[in-house]
């Protein structure tokens, strides 16, 4: 649980700092969410919860797009760069250094509220 929160404030206070890594996750209605990160990291979060319709990787090294809700198994690289179309299959997503472990953001899998 206490991981979990350091996680969850880590993730607020990348939000502050506008961090060095952006995805951005967008809805039918063309609305995004941006998340970020910082060099030295690689976060996992599951969107499985919210609508994505479109996936773009702003200016990551390496990102990559995983059906299951905690970023294991199979996955499709997401080029710096590039977005992804129909992307409803995509339950979950990490971005970050290459070569580090993922860590999950939160396992409760939110919803996400930050639709601009």
């Amino acid at each position: 649980m206490h991981k979990s929160l350091a996680l969850l404030a880590l993730l607020a206070a990348s939000a502050l700092a506008q961090g060095n890594y952006h995805m951005d996750v967008y809805n039918s209605a063309n609305q995004r969410i941006r998340f970020y990160d910082y060099y030295g990291h690689r976060t996992c979060l599951c969107v499985k919860n919210i609508q994505t319709a479109k996936i773009r990787n702003v200016d990551v090294g390496d990102a990559k797009l995983f059906s299951t809700e905690d970023c294991t198994g199979n996955f499709v690289q997401l080029e710096k760069g590039a977005t992804r179309s129909n992307a409803q299959w995509v339950n979950s997503f990490s971005f970050g250094d290459s070569g580090k472990p993922s860590q999950i953001a939160d396992a409760s899998c939110p919803r996400y509220n930050g639709w601009e």
